[in-house]
């Protein structure tokens, strides 16, 4: 039973990030028809888009190294799929502040069967009932106990395509009420839908106040009524984009005062990394919008990449020569 959770934390953890470098290309951008019509916010990464990238492609390399393809065919042989071409994008949204309402969808060529029967050796393993759907859910000892006792997973299968994740059932089977169409979604909300950016790998939306946490370093994205997020590679260049659209030209002066502020801030710093970072942001203001940017050679996050690995590796290596 440990065995089997073990693996289904595997699953989730892959979909959210060990397999982004694994992916064939089909094409597998925001489906906005799976989204509910009034999401608080949402995240999607299309992982075939990432593939082709050039960063993409130097974690794919990674992937074949002996030390990553032992863990990749222990995958296999549990899940019945090959992540590098069954594994098409994610897409993580909610309708609420509260971050137990999170939905995950992983879109993906599963072996139903297989995920069944995985999910059914989970600890304290029950099923709901939802129309023609059944919803697995099973304790997650890892996440702290809510007052109504243990925290659980909750999962269903769509189709063998898409692979739902969530905390509570309620939004679970909402979300499977929205890809069963029953529920009106993301391309009847004009405002939003228009906002999403295209040609993206990474692509994010959010209204403003809905965004979660009362962290106050993010009171600057509250103000705002709109956020947009992206992320692009192009001629070398790994480009990442945040929008805020406030409501009107004199909040939008004082988010950018705030948002200056918080660079300069950080231009204090020593740190070669940190002044490097710094030296790639730029900020905008046009009317009501304030738009950040970074951009970054991608050939400098992979040999910043190779150095945190190398490090890991003598770190993990000094470990084991201790008496």
């Amino acid at each position: 039973m440990k065995r089997n959770l073990r693996w289904i934390r595997r699953l989730t953890g892959c979909a959210l990030v060990g397999c982004l470098p694994c992916l064939q290309t089909h094409g597998a951008p925001l489906q906005t028809a799976d989204v509910p019509h009034e999401p608080a916010w949402v995240l999607h990464l299309d992982l075939d888009a990432f593939r082709q990238t050039t960063l993409g492609q130097h974690l794919l390399a990674e992937m074949e190294k002996e030390e990553h393809r032992k863990k990749l065919a222990a995958f296999q042989a549990v899940f019945r799929f090959d992540p590098r071409t069954a594994l098409h994008g994610l897409t993580l949204y909610s309708v609420s502040k509260a971050q137990e309402d999170g939905v995950l969808l992983v879109y993906a060529d599963v072996d139903a069967a297989q995920l069944t029967a995985l999910a059914q050796g989970a600890k304290d393993h029950r099923t709901l009932a939802h129309g023609t759907h059944t919803i697995h859910h099973w304790v997650d000892d890892k996440r702290p106990r809510t007052p109504e006792g243990p925290a659980r997973t909750y999962a269903a299968i769509y189709q063998s395509r898409i692979v739902l994740f969530g905390q509570r059932p309620k939004r679970v089977m909402q979300a499977l009420d929205t890809l069963d169409r029953k529920q009106p979604n993301l391309t009847t909300n004009a405002r939003l839908v228009s906002a999403v950016p295209q040609n993206a790998f990474l692509v994010g939306v959010a209204r403003g106040g809905a965004l979660p946490g009362d962290d106050p370093q993010a009171a600057v994205f509250r103000q705002s009524h709109l956020v947009t997020l992206s992320v692009t590679e192009a001629t070398q260049q790994l480009r990442g984009r945040l929008v805020l659209e406030t409501a009107n030209e004199e909040v939008a002066t004082q988010v950018e005062n705030v948002v200056r502020g918080l660079i300069g801030l950080l231009a204090l710093q020593q740190k070669p990394e940190v002044q490097k970072l710094v030296r790639a942001l730029s900020v905008e203001r046009n009317q009501n919008r304030i738009s950040l940017d970074l951009t970054l050679p991608v050939q400098e996050i992979i040999q910043q990449m190779q150095a945190a690995t190398t490090a890991a590796s003598q770190k993990t290596e000094n470990s084991g020569n201790r008496p």
